[in-house]
């Protein structure tokens, strides 16, 4: 079934979207926030609670998309999908009437029928090399976490990868600057991981802030409180399920993992459950 949203914008709500638009652009990503909260309230998370959401959506998580000797490397083998695996789970999706979208669309209520997103974990550079030209054959979209304090370093994307990402269509959300364990860190370098990553993907992406994923699947209540204060408006865990809507707090929504235990039948059996 698919999502459908109210929105209701207060003359508050515009007045203050105006105001922080005209700002500054050097003013830092906390700056920013921290004064849009003292103007009003109204924007937060707590706003989604407005939305009248009426599906299931299943969030796929990838990490690498590779070849990789399972008795070598047996970590990093599941951790990893094959590009035959790949390819054939992005056919099957296309045979069977999958719409890819992207963490925005569910925010903005733009969820049709078969809705699924695929999300690729670290911003890594075989997704550049190899995901990301099956998801262009496929006519497909995806949402790529990025590890700003990784961006250019060996096996992961450079900016000019990521903005050829962005360019076509692909959505860049934030994964921390360290994916550091978030939730053994104290106040101070929490915000540093999350306030900073996010000032990285406006400078030199020009992204707006919207998503999250946890490093490790790491979070406590500390976490994302500071998430919510700093205007992240979905965050994505690693925690096994189909994101429900509805329900679910929009930060921690779950995820479906799929590697190479998956293959093609398993990723099939997953999908097919939830119908």
């Amino acid at each position: 079934m698919a999502l459908m949203r109210k929105k209701h914008l207060s003359f508050g709500v515009i007045i203050s979207l105006l105001f922080v638009f005209l700002l500054p652009f050097s003013l830092s990503f906390k700056n920013r926030t921290a004064l849009l909260s003292a103007l009003t309230n109204v924007i937060s998370y707590d706003n989604f609670a407005d939305l009248n959401v009426t599906t299931k959506v299943p969030i796929l998580m990838y990490h690498y998309i590779r070849d990789v000797d399972k008795n070598f490397d047996p970590m990093g083998w599941r951790l990893s999908t094959s590009p035959y695996f790949f390819e054939e789970q992005m056919k099957y999706l296309k045979e069977n009437g999958y719409t890819t979208i992207n963490l925005k669309d569910l925010e903005d209520g733009k969820v049709p029928e078969k809705a699924i997103v695929l999300t690729f974990d670290d911003g890594l550079e075989d997704f550049y090399t190899t995901a990301f030209p099956i998801l262009q054959k496929y006519g497909f979209t995806a949402s790529n976490t990025v590890i700003t304090n990784m961006v250019g370093r060996n096996g992961h994307m450079t900016i000019e990868q990521l903005r050829a990402c962005a360019r076509a269509g692909i959505e860049l959300i934030s994964h921390s600057k360290s994916h550091f364990s978030m939730s053994s860190l104290g106040k101070e370098k929490l915000e540093s991981e999350v306030y900073d990553a996010a000032d990285f993907l406006r400078n030199n992406l020009r992204i707006e802030p919207f998503g999250f994923v946890y490093p490790s699947g790491k979070y406590n209540k500390l976490v994302i409180k500071t998430l919510r204060e700093s205007g992240y408006k979905i965050a994505l865990t690693t925690n096994e399920g189909e994101a429900d809507l509805s329900d679910d707090d929009w930060l921690i929504l779950p995820r479906i993992r799929v590697d190479n235990r998956n293959g093609i039948l398993g990723f099939k059996k997953k999908l097919e459950e939830l119908l």
